[in-house]
């Protein structure tokens, strides 16, 4: 009994040390070549950012990751940057970690759920800002069309695939979109990158970004900023620096 008692200890000890219970902007690390993960590795839900009073704003910004690759050595960097930007509104910033293997429908559902829990337990706030990238903003776009609160949402959905997606789970239902409605209670913008300056989208037969927003307003970003291309991760930046 104390052999499998100690073994399920350190299973739980090597689970939990991987997971970052906090989110503090000290710990975010700007330089890719040093980045840990530390954004990414911890639970699904929401994760408040240290250091700003939720209660000294009545508004604040949740930011939805995306897709990533097993294999895919920095899980969560593009965020870094964005989120450092966000934080200098002095206003609250969630991140908001899902499982990106499950089905955009189940974590839209998740993120429904959480949201509602934060403007439960947040009775100052009277309006959120939500940014999803990438499949992240199929979550939020999924998300904007089953809002039915009286509560005002403002979504920001970045170069996402919203005409369709390749199936990783056989049980997900197959997305093949030519439009969303949008509930009257969101402010829907969709960001669209330019295809060819897009390393996910540029070698596709089609745009997946095409859609018809019912309720929305569709913006396509420059090609170049800063004199450099404006791809597929960089673009979370431009929008958080511009919106």
């Amino acid at each position: 009994m104390n052999k499998y008692l100690s073994l399920f200890c350190l299973f739980f000890l090597s689970c939990t040390e991987s997971d970052h219970p906090d989110l503090l902007l000290n710990k975010l690390k700007i330089n890719k070549s040093d980045y840990d993960e530390y954004l990414i590795n911890r639970s699904n839900g929401i994760h408040r950012l240290g250091g700003i009073n939720e209660k000294d704003s009545t508004w604040g910004i949740i930011t939805v990751h995306g897709y990533y690759p097993m294999d895919w050595p920095t899980k969560g960097f593009e965020w870094v940057s964005p989120i450092v930007e966000l934080s200098h509104r002095k206003i609250p910033v969630w991140f908001f970690k899902y499982d990106w293997g499950d089905c955009p429908e189940n974590s839209a559902d998740h993120l429904y759920r959480e949201t509602e829990k934060l403007i439960d337990n947040n009775s100052h706030l009277d309006s959120l800002w939500i940014i999803g990238h990438s499949l992240g903003g199929v979550v939020t776009s999924l998300f904007a069309e089953k809002w039915g609160r009286d509560f005002p949402i403002t979504i920001h959905s970045i170069a996402a695939p919203l005409a369709g997606m390749e199936r990783r789970k056989p049980d997900c239902e197959n997305i093949s979109r030519e439009a969303y409605k949008i509930s009257s209670t969101v402010s829907y913008t969709q960001w669209k990158t330019v295809k060819d300056q897009d390393g996910a989208f540029k070698n596709l037969k089609f745009d997946p970004q095409e859609v018809f927003i019912d309720g929305g307003t569709s913006i396509l970003l420059p090609g170049e900023w800063n004199n450099s291309r404006l791809g597929h991760n960089r673009s979370i930046q431009w929008v958080c620096e511009n919106i």
